[in-house]
Order: C-alpha cells, then sequence, then structure tokens
C-alpha cells in the first residue's frame, strides 16, 4: 500500500535526527530511537483500512476465517459479507480523520533492527475507547508501505468489560483478540482471523 504523505514523514524524521549531528530524540535500547512528531496532518488511518478492503473486494479469492474460543477451534472460507461484518471492528469513530487529529497525540519510532518507521497514536482523554493505534511504515525502494496497523481498544458492555488488541497486515490477513472480563472475576478470551493470501492459510 503506498502513501505518498508517508514519504514526507519520514522525511521529516530524519532530517529531526541529522540536526546537530545525531538523533534529536531520547535513545531506546542500543538499535532504535524515538522520536515526538510535530506533523500537522496524521496518517489516514481508517482510510488505509477502507482501501485494503477495497482491494479484497476487487478479487474473486476465497477468504479463510480462523476462530478459537477456550479449547474450542473452528475453521471455513467465508463470503464477503461474514468479511465486511469481522472487518467494521476496524472501522472506529475514534480513528475517523477529524477525531484522530483532534483527541490523540502522535509520536514516531523508528526500530533499526526492523528497519521500520512506527506512528504511535495516544488518547488525550482518558474517556477515548481506542487506547492505542500503531501503524508500521516498512521503507521500500517502489515507495513507503504502510506493512501493519495495530490498534487496542476497551469499553464496557454493561456489567463486562471488554478488552481487544486488533490487527491488520497490509494485503494479507487482519484479526482480533477479544477478552470479556466478566464481573465476579472470569475471562474470556476469543480469537478471530481472517485472511485472503492463499499462501497465509496455513499460518
Amino acid at each position: 500500500m503506498k502513501l505518498l504523505p508517508v514519504i514526507l514523514l519520514i522525511a521529516l524524521a530524519t532530517s529531526c535526527k541529522n540536526k546537530a549531528g545525531r538523533p534529536s530524540s531520547e535513545s531506546v535500547g542500543t538499535d532504535s530511537t524515538a522520536t515526538k512528531d510535530s506533523a500537522v496532518v496524521f496518517l489516514p488511518i481508517q482510510d488505509l483500512i477502507r482501501q485494503d478492503i477495497t482491494r479484497v473486494d476487487s478479487f474473486a479469492g476465497g477468504i479463510l476465517r480462523k476462530a478459537a474460543l477456550g479449547i474450542k477451534k473452528d475453521s471455513a472460507f467465508i463470503k464477503p459479507a461474514a468479511f465486511h461484518k469481522a472487518a467494521a471492528a476496524f472501522l472506529l469513530p475514534d480513528l475517523e480523520a477529524a477525531t484522530l487529529q483532534n483527541n490523540y497525540t502522535e509520536s514516531s519510532f523508528f526500530d533499526e533492527s526492523t528497519n521500520q518507521l512506527q506512528f504511535i497514536y495516544t488518547p488525550k482523554y482518558a474517556t477515548s475507547e481506542v487506547r492505542n493505534v500503531v501503524a508500521y511504515i516498512t521503507p521500500s525502494p517502489m515507495g513507503d508501505q504502510v506493512s501493519r496497523l495495530y490498534i487496542e481498544r476497551d469499553w464496557k458492555q454493561g456489567d463486562t468489560i471488554m478488552l481487544q488488541k486488533l490487527t491488520w497486515k497490509t494485503g494479507q490477513y487482519f484479526y482480533i483478540v477479544t477478552i470479556r472480563q466478566l464481573p465476579g472475576g472470569t475471562a474470556y478470551t476469543q480469537f478471530e482471523k481472517l485472511i485472503w493470501d492463499p499462501e497465509r492459510f496455513n499460518d
């Protein structure tokens, strides 16, 4: 997935690091550096997801769903309607461009061990349902790629605390881990993975 603004943001981060001949950010570990991003425009998280959904719709390949609840596991090919229903978990109001811009802060982190630039979004307010968003950017001679998106959210459903960890791997699959924390302390974990890249069906 190519995105021209990503190239500009990477150039900005590189420029900040090169000032004064050393990284302008606080070093984290021995192979990575972290920077506070001053970019005005955030990455279009929802548009990136919608673009990949459109790509899935554009071909007639199979979509494999794998699920697990406790020791019970299931695997089956699904129809596009079921794919859209599951993918809706990623289309969150908090991640729409204006809301993300107004209610979240952005920082960037370049991990030299993986050669990836990460853009991290954290909420300004405790009431925000989405608690953490990370976009992983992989540099490429053909254009920088948004290779993965990771989202954490929590909310209350009645007297049950809901926790979700969502990962979207561009052009390949997504998976969702949902934890339901009941009032008595009992927790149930559900795993759901949808794969549209045939090379990943055996993962």
